[in-house]
């Protein structure tokens, strides 16, 4: 293209002026004159680090999640990015045509190139590592549990039921970080939905799990997975009965005669379960008491233990007697503003032992717990103890 308005004499004159020499400068002298599809082009810019670059450049798709009155995220397969707008402290101009110095040939006669200004921006995307939303997952997925086969006959009308690509399209997360989310509540893939169990159901099933176990008096680290799960297709769907096997048993990389997969328990799974089936309805429990009927109420050869219980139910040592009741972190929102507003609304101050599991959920590798607790509580101490309270608490 024709340079328009500007001559190499026109340069020259613009070097001496700026009292250099034509040595000094390379042999290409760039016009600039705004494009005729100048305010018409429409374009947003993103800035990303070299990893989240390199899977763009490679061909891994890049998609935004959520619903419309979400904050934007961009997810990769395996991470979440969050999206904000940052403001640009000079005017960034666009020239896709402009030479870079690596371009150009040093050893050329002068010459003009003249380029085309696309467009002029003065903010872009700033993405960031964030921690995957997933508030809404238990919402959406607490719509309707699944409560047995029975539940197949139920209309669509009582609740929705989610397959992967609707959970996808609306909860902001990573296909991997999903995922890991639904292994982490327990979230069951029934004829192609993803539910969680009723909680009397899952007992249920695990009980079924529990009682097989006693009556052929297998040890609790000799289980055999295909054998146990043949004999319980019978009385729940073999899905149900697969996916809570791997949630209460895991491999010993052993087989018994039969070439079959050798299992044991997952006491603290297992203990958990037992301890919400006694806290759910209670209310407040006597601490004393519900440690004795906890340990009664588990499998023999299996031990009970609060550390079981972080994140789950809350104990309280300043009454008395001391009690417990059921306080999962799963119910707390996720901004952290409102998350320690419902804590100090529920306790006046925390230990860092009681309040950690209730934060370490929204941690991450630049924002440890105690840099949170540093930010959003007050820290005292007294008699030795060091207690976490309100930031404008007296």
């Amino acid at each position: 293209m024709a340079c328009i308005g500007r001559t190499i004499e026109d340069a020259k004159i613009l070097v001496h002026h700026a009292k250099l020499t034509p040595d000094e400068l390379l042999p290409t002298t760039q016009t600039l004159e705004f494009s005729s599809e100048f305010g018409q082009l429409q374009g947003v810019l993103l800035e990303m680090d070299s990893k989240l670059l390199n899977c763009l450049l490679e061909g891994e798709r890049i998609v935004l999640r959520g619903e419309e009155d979400d904050a934007v995220v961009m997810c990769t397969k395996g991470k979440t990015y969050e999206v904000r707008e940052a403001e640009i402290s000079n005017s960034l101009v666009m020239i896709p045509n402009m030479k870079l110095p690596d371009d150009i040939d040093k050893n050329t006669d002068m010459s003009l190139h003249n380029c085309q200004v696309n467009s002029i921006h003065y903010t872009y995307m700033e993405m960031k590592p964030c921690k995957p939303r997933l508030s809404k997952l238990r919402q959406f997925l607490s719509e309707r549990p699944y409560g047995g086969p029975n539940e197949d006959d139920i209309s669509e009308d009582v609740g929705k039921r989610y397959t992967e690509d609707d959970l996808l399209n609306i909860i902001q997360c990573s296909e991997d970080e999903l995922q890991v989310s639904l292994t982490d509540m327990e979230a069951y893939h029934i004829h192609g939905h993803w539910q969680i169990l009723d909680f009397d159901y899952r007992f249920k099933v695990v009980s079924h799990i529990l009682n097989l176990i006693d009556e052929q008096k297998y040890s609790l680290d000799r289980i055999p997975r295909e054998a146990t799960i043949k004999t319980l297709s019978a009385l729940e769907p073999k899905a149900v009965i697969t996916q809570c096997f791997d949630y209460y048993l895991k491999s010993t990389d052993k087989k018994d005669d039969n070439g079959d997969e050798l299992c044991s328990l997952l006491d603290d799974n297992v203990c958990r379960l037992c301890a919400e089936v006694l806290l759910k309805p209670a209310g407040k429990f006597n601490l004393t008491e519900f440690l004795t009927i906890w340990q009664q109420s588990v499998p023999e050869g299996l031990s009970t233990s609060l550390s079981q219980l972080e994140g789950v139910a809350l104990v309280d040592r300043s009454s008395s007697p001391e009690t417990i009741e059921h306080y999962p972190v799963y119910n707390l929102p996720e901004d952290l503003n409102f998350r320690f507003s419902g804590l100090f609304e529920k306790r006046d101050k925390w230990t860092l032992d009681e309040i950690r599991p209730y934060v370490q959920d929204l941690a991450t590798d630049k924002l440890p717990v105690n840099a949170i607790l540093t930010k959003y509580a007050r820290a005292s101490t007294q008699n030795g103890i060091k207690y976490y309270t309100g930031k404008h608490s007296r």
